[in-house]
């Protein structure tokens, strides 16, 4: 089993990332696309010719096809998502030692949603928060992309991923998905959240060594004639 590294997390964000900005883009890219300056964007939407979504980091986000349109018809309609009455409820835990554990946080997940109206659809995992191969993650965000649920329940947002949550978030802003953290983490403050990611990275580290030298160690069979 490979153990994934800061790296490994990195790469697997980034590639994240470059999938929904194929469908929005950024102020700059969307000027370009129409061959104006941002500050008109700015104030056509002032104006309410064009209206962007905004990220949770406030950057705003143009529907690259809808850029398109407007620059042919002089009308940005953006594809409005169709409600779908579904809920994702996301669940994982480190070890198949923690199952019930995960029963728990998936059990608690869905009576919150059916609370709020919505139908659970279950996304799980058994794996670090580290691992960018986690079958039900990969699975949740292709289906934020084509618009399977209208909001996300998670217990805790390290549930969603160790590193590179704010991607994860930013995926389901633009594409009009609503999140709920149904449980908020005890505020540990500042050094101890970094004293954790430090313990994880190290972990990890530690783990792919040891594999490493393991393999090395392993002395081959010799068959006798």
């Amino acid at each position: 089993m490979k153990t994934w590294t800061y790296i490994d997390i990195t790469q697997f964000y980034n590639s994240l990332k470059s999938i929904y900005l194929i469908m929005m883009v950024s102020i700059g890219m969307a000027a370009h696309i129409l061959g104006v300056c941002r500050k008109t964007l700015r104030r056509w939407e002032k104006n309410g010719v064009i209206t962007p979504v905004r990220t949770p980091g406030n950057h705003r986000r143009y529907d690259k096809n809808a850029l398109i349109t407007f620059g042919k018809t002089g009308d940005y309609a953006p594809p409005e998502k169709t409600k779908t009455g579904n809920a994702a409820v996301y669940g994982r835990v480190s070890s198949h030692r923690q199952k019930d554990d995960l029963k728990r946080q998936i059990s608690f997940l869905q009576k919150r949603a059916k609370n709020d109206g919505y139908t659970p659809k279950i996304y799980k995992d058994i794996g670090s928060g580290l691992n960018d191969k986690r079958k039900g993650l990969r699975r949740l965000v292709k289906h934020a992309l084509t618009g399977h649920f209208d909001k996300v329940y998670v217990t805790y947002l390290d549930r969603l991923a160790r590193f590179g949550t704010q991607i994860i978030l930013d995926v389901f802003k633009v594409n009009a998905i609503d999140y709920e953290v149904v449980q908020v983490a005890e505020d540990v403050g500042f050094n101890q959240l970094l004293v954790n990611d430090v313990i994880a990275l190290v972990t990890s580290f530690s783990g792919k060594l040891y594999r490493r030298r393991k393999g090395k160690n392993v002395t081959p069979k010799v068959h006798s004639s």
